[in-house]
């Protein structure tokens, strides 16, 4: 009975230490990640600290580090939100750029439209620009 509740304790404390330690150096957990466009590696290749650079290219050229890890999920999930857009072109000046790194490489590319936005990363799809994200967009 002893070696039982001994093995089930080192268990427990093995697990918990794993998830402590994920949770810890890693941006997001492997249960409830998935990739897609926006997220297109593994799990584990988003290691912290991750940095979300915001390049304004209006007029007054503006760069804004983002560190928070809310803004930078906040980010993330305004762009997994937005749908796929039906046109084809693209207007041929850029807005905005965004750029997430990690320790190691860079992440995320994306080229802000008027009311587009596109992947950078193998000629991603179009996306639409919904309400939310250019609300995200203009705070910056």
């Amino acid at each position: 009975m002893g070696r039982k509740i001994l093995y089930v304790t080192g268990i427990f404390l093995i697990v918990g230490f794993s998830i402590f330690y994920i949770n810890q150096r890693y941006f997001f957990n492997p249960v409830v990640f998935s990739q897609d466009v926006i997220t297109p590696y593994d799990w584990n290749d988003y290691e912290r600290p991750l940095t979300m650079t915001y390049y304004n290219l209006d007029e007054e050229r503006q760069v804004t580090v983002i560190k928070e890890e809310e803004e930078i999920r906040e980010f993330l999930t305004a762009l997994k939100e937005s749908p796929r857009s039906n046109k084809v072109e693209m207007p041929q000046d850029v807005n905005g750029a965004l750029k997430l790194s990690g320790p190691k490489q860079t992440l995320l590319e994306v080229y802000f439209y008027t009311n587009h936005w596109q992947v950078l990363k193998n000629n991603g799809p179009i996306y639409e620009m919904t309400q939310s994200l250019e609300q995200i967009v203009n705070q910056y």
